[in-house]
């Protein structure tokens, strides 16, 4: 994720502004490899929520067992 888009996005994951961000990030508040890792955990659940989401509404199911090997 580059720099820019990282504090475009953060910020709003936090509730906080840009620059509370900006300035919690220069006061060693926020560690940025663990707030990007945790921030891409959360965008990779996201996705495999949707693709789940996706597939029960497509093939009419009850639920869904997201760690089951596809079929």
């Amino acid at each position: 994720m580059k720099s820019d888009n990282f504090i475009q996005t953060a910020h709003l994951l936090l509730g906080i502004s840009r620059s509370e961000l900006q300035r919690r990030l220069n006061s060693g508040q926020i560690d940025p490899q663990i707030l990007k890792a945790q921030l891409e955990q959360s965008s990779k659940e996201m996705r495999l929520e949707a693709i789940c989401e996706n597939r029960i509404e497509l093939n009419s199911l009850d639920q869904f067992d997201k760690f089951s090997e596809p079929e």
